[in-house]
């Protein structure tokens, strides 16, 4: 197989075909991921404190309601309110800028995103006013977001969702308060993996088997990755991957922050 087949196969088709993921490219979107952010760190390392991390939580949203924005036009779930927000609607959907593709999909909306960002902090640096930072992600967001307001409808799994992510999250909290681990940093992340699992076991097991949307239209939500697509064909699968989520997370954080602690420690002595 030639460079171009093999690109073709493990990573235009699954964008084009909207396939999802398989297990070629997401190794390989795993690794750039790491070193991307990895980069970021060493260029930004300073900066990474309580109030940057909250700064940038405005943007991790948008980017998150931009690939919803895409699956909406997609499945021409966007097109049956073309003339609600006085038209926006219709508007955004008929710019084509948001249709399914590199851009609006992994790992093109990861490149985006941290475009916005850094562009983002450019320009608070240059105008010395640290607060525009967060100020400029919700501005962003807040027109993405009521894009998708006309197609809030089942706020049943919506309190599902949270419900479960609620209850996951605080017994992770009382792992990390037994731990002894209190950062916001961690809280977040934890958080973050717990709505995530959360979401996709919500939507795959339980709006699906609920769901008139699913059960009578067809309107159903699939799993695209890898280990969840695999997970998600057993039983109890998805709650096995949301526990596993919220366990890497923990041991994520309570590694990074022995490591912290030790450097601390490390300098302490040394002056």
């Amino acid at each position: 197989m030639g460079l171009e087949e093999f690109v073709n196969e493990y990573f235009v088709r699954p964008i084009v075909e909207y396939s999802g993921y398989n297990i070629v490219n997401t190794l390989i979107y795993a690794v750039i991921a790491l070193a991307a952010a990895y980069a970021l760190f060493l260029v930004l390392r300073k900066r990474f404190t309580k109030e940057f991390i909250l700064y940038l939580v405005p943007f991790i949203f948008l980017g998150s309601t931009i690939r919803v924005m895409a699956d909406s036009i997609y499945m021409g779930v966007a097109q049956q309110h073309m003339g609600e927000m006085l038209g926006f609607v219709g508007f955004v959907v008929n710019s084509h800028i948001y249709d399914y593709g590199f851009w609006t999909v992994t790992p093109g909306i990861y490149l985006v995103t941290a475009a916005i960002v850094l562009i983002s902090i450019v320009a608070s640096e240059l105008l010395k006013r640290p607060k525009l930072l967060p100020a400029i992600g919700i501005v962003l967001l807040i027109p993405h977001f009521l894009f998708l307001v006309p197609m809030f409808r089942n706020y049943m799994f919506i309190v599902i969702l949270l419900a479960i992510a609620a209850i996951s999250a605080l017994v992770a909290m009382l792992v990390l308060n037994r731990w002894k681990i209190g950062s916001l940093q961690s809280k977040i992340a934890v958080f973050a993996h717990s709505l995530d699992g959360s979401a996709t076991l919500t939507a795959i097991t339980i709006f699906n088997s609920l769901s008139d949307e699913c059960l009578v239209n067809g309107l159903c939500y699939r799993e695209e990755h890898v280990v969840g697509g695999l997970m998600a064909g057993f039983g109890y699968g998805l709650v096995v991957f949301l526990l596993i989520k919220v366990a890497f997370s923990l041991i994520a954080c309570h590694i990074i922050e022995g490591s912290s602690k030790m450097r601390i420690q490390g300098i302490s002595c040394i002056s």
